[in-house]
């Protein structure tokens, strides 16, 4: 039974995580670079660690909730990170979307101290962790997932168990590969249509009661394109971070990706100019642009 957890990244989606588990009854021993949501966790009732090793040791499981592999490396395999710990967890999980290679890497080197690891991206923003209603996308030994599966179903409203380790990761870069491509391909289309004269309103009511409907058409154009919100809910830095994944994992497999490859292009354009920490939507500014157009008010 799980018990006693070690939380490690506190950030958009760790804070509302946190919360969720410690209102299930959990023990809570966290660490993070973030001061203010340490400080509103710990008068939540949280157990503040001076380090990573600190807010594992002696716990029944250790989630880590950070960006780059780099971080969860940091996290499962330095020398300030888990191994560090005097009594090391049992079970490691990992929420981060990277790519499966560092994945199995990390795996295979806690399997050597007798941890087992689970890569478990999750799909939903801070509103569905907040709410408990996640999908977690999962890649473990069926044991630990059975082991983890009462907290996951405090985290999250669905839990898919895809595979071996690696390929939770590698099923939530697919996802992400083909949500991110159709954001950059919304943009050029929306561009296109108010270029030819168009009403950009107009336009996306034709869009989304046609064949070219989808979640990603219905949360950028009525969200973002339409009243010129940039603001960052997905950042253009974390979503390359994802794409560059899929393409990574792609060369790894000799599989060839076409689409993503010109929506890499797309995001740098919109990087160049600056917009690396506005949403995902500003991919559009670059098109914009060049085009001469503005989507959107005053279009």
């Amino acid at each position: 039974m799980i018990v006693k957890i070690g939380f490690v990244g506190l950030g958009l989606m760790g804070l509302p995580m946190v919360k969720r588990l410690m209102d299930a009854g959990h023990d809570l021993q966290i660490f993070s670079h973030n001061s203010v949501n340490l400080e509103t966790l710990k008068h939540y009732g949280a157990v503040v660690a001076g380090s990573i090793s600190e807010a594992a040791d002696g716990t029944d499981a250790v989630f880590a909730c950070r960006v780059t592999p780099g971080q969860s490396c940091q996290v499962f395999l330095e020398s300030q990170g888990v191994l560090a710990a005097r009594r090391r967890p049992p079970i490691c999980v990992d929420f981060a979307t990277i790519d499966p290679m560092t994945t199995r890497r990390i795996s295979a080197k806690l399997a050597q101290n007798e941890i087992r690891h689970i890569d478990a991206p999750v799909s939903g923003g801070p509103d569905a962790a907040a709410a408990g209603t996640l999908t977690i996308i999962a890649g473990g030994e069926t044991s630990a997932m059975t082991a983890i599966a009462e907290v996951f179903d405090t985290l999250g409203r669905q839990t898919f168990h895809m595979g071996v380790t690696g390929c939770g990761v590698t099923a939530k870069l697919c996802n992400n590969m083909i949500s991110i491509t159709t954001h950059a391909l919304v943009a050029e289309a929306m561009v296109l249509g108010v270029k030819a004269g168009i009403d950009a309103t107009t336009l996306y009511e034709v869009m989304r009661n046609s064949s070219a409907y989808s979640r990603t058409l219905e949360r950028v154009v009525s969200n973002h394109f339409l009243p010129r919100n940039f603001k960052a809910a997905a950042t253009i830095d974390m979503i390359m971070k994802d794409l560059r994944g899929a393409l990574d994992l792609a060369r790894e497999e000799g599989v060839r990706l076409s689409l993503p490859e010109v929506a890499m292009d797309r995001y740098l354009d919109a990087q160049r100019l600056g917009h690396g920490q506005d949403d995902i939507a500003s991919v559009i500014l670059p098109l914009e642009q060049a085009a001469g157009v503005r989507v959107g008010r005053c279009s």
